[in-house]
């Protein structure tokens, strides 16, 4: 469903008024967790800004040309090759991290982490490029995603976001990467998809110490469509939808497991920036100490891993690691070194949209941080489905509120 608004939120509405208040029944229920979250990162953003990290977006590419990245964008590493590839999912979370306009802009996002640098490496192509279902039909997917890592790691990158997984042979070569990007200090993130209980486990989420992220509804629980119950989630972030800015250099909005993704990926680099001696290790255990849960700290399910992302709690839990002399916690794997896997990442369904729009309200007490003029709505899933949803123009010629 599309909803339509007659005029856009002012940045200040953004970053202050959509966010409900706090009462105490909400802070200990999970009505008020998107209120909580949005206020935690404001919080975050005081403290660190991302400097000096480095960012490796395995994705399906960034537009080298997205004003609102300005010089934050290094150059991409295409290790697909197939042609005229659209570069969405990879974009849209790279403007949400970096994006560099003023708050109050009509043309651009202030990012999660603005001062973080994006090393853009595209691992997949959509199927809905061309030659993208033949590519995804082929591709020797542990193969490319082990690449991917090692050339980020040794390409400078402090902190790797996989949008991807694989399932098949070539998972050895990934494990391999991941363990060797964790031996130089690089935090390997990704999220939790959708898979039947009888499905093998998908990497590089069930390796040992890389930040798995589950997905939230608006509701504060579990998006089922999005993220299946794991053993693998460290933490859990809003799937809910936001505003960006894509690779047409036009407002978007987007949602799904990659909104989670970059939410955590962007604490993820606050951490590393304020606190660039802590392994990953380290990092992973601010995040799962601080998380915030509906009932008490201290819980663990499979549904929302430790709790909520608190990115300002990350980084108070990893002022307190620095200050103590025992050794770090040490990540343990949640799957059987020897589980075979298969593979895809996924569709994306797109929508433009002329008018201005922000949808619901969990997408926005989080997307606080983000301001826009124009909006495109996005959905991703990372697993392809036989007829991928062409993108489209929208009617402009349509009432102020209209549902397709």
């Amino acid at each position: 469903m599309l909803i339509r608004r007659s005029a856009v939120l002012p940045a200040v509405m953004l970053l202050l008024g959509l966010a409900p208040p706090l009462t105490g029944e909400s802070r200990a229920g999970t009505s008020g967790w998107a209120s909580q979250m949005t206020q935690d990162l404001l919080a975050a953003q005081r403290i660190s800004d991302g400097s000096s990290v480095k960012i490796a977006l395995l994705t399906d590419g960034v537009a080298s040309g997205v004003r609102s990245l300005k010089d934050a964008l290094e150059k991409e590493k295409d290790l697909v090759g197939t042609p005229r590839p659209e570069r969405r999912s990879g974009t849209l979370m790279a403007s949400l991290i970096v994006g560099g306009a003023p708050v109050g802009s009509s043309v651009g996002i202030r990012g999660l982490a603005p001062a973080a640098r994006i090393l853009p490496i595209r691992v997949y192509a959509a199927a809905y490029e061309p030659g993208g279902r033949t590519w995804q039909e082929t591709a020797h997917w542990g193969t490319i995603l082990a690449n991917g890592v090692r050339y980020a790691v040794d390409h400078g990158a402090d902190v790797i976001a996989v949008d991807a997984y694989a399932t098949g042979p070539e998972t050895a070569e990934l494990r391999a990467a991941i363990t060797y990007a964790q031996t130089k200090k690089v935090v390997v993130v990704a999220a939790i998809n959708v898979q039947k209980p009888d499905d093998p486990p998908a990497y590089p989420v069930s390796a040992p110490g890389v930040i798995g992220v589950g997905t939230v509804a608006k509701d504060g629980r579990r998006d089922g469509k999005s993220t299946s119950r794991s053993s693998s989630i460290i933490v859990s972030a809003p799937g809910t939808t936001v505003p960006s800015i894509g690779p047409d250099n036009r407002p978007w909005t987007f949602w799904g497991t990659p909104v989670a993704l970059t939410f955590t990926t962007a604490a993820v680099a606050m951490v590393r920036s304020k606190y660039p001696q802590l392994t990953p290790a380290q990092v992973g255990q601010a995040l799962s100490a601080s998380a915030r849960r509906p009932k008490g700290k201290g819980r663990y399910d499979t549904d929302l891993g430790f709790g909520y992302l608190n990115p300002v709690g990350a980084l108070d839990e990893a002022h307190r690691l620095t200050e103590q002399t025992a050794p770090a916690m040490t990540a343990k794997s949640s799957v059987p070194d020897k589980a075979r896997l298969g593979d895809r990442p996924g569709t994306i369904r797109a929508v433009p949209y002329d008018a201005p729009v922000i949808g619901g309200f969990g997408g926005l007490a989080l997307a606080g941080l983000v301001a826009l003029g124009f909006a495109v709505r996005l959905a991703l899933r990372k697993r392809p489905v036989p007829h991928p949803a062409p993108a489209e123009p929208a009617d402009t010629t349509e009432p102020d509120t209209a549902t397709s």
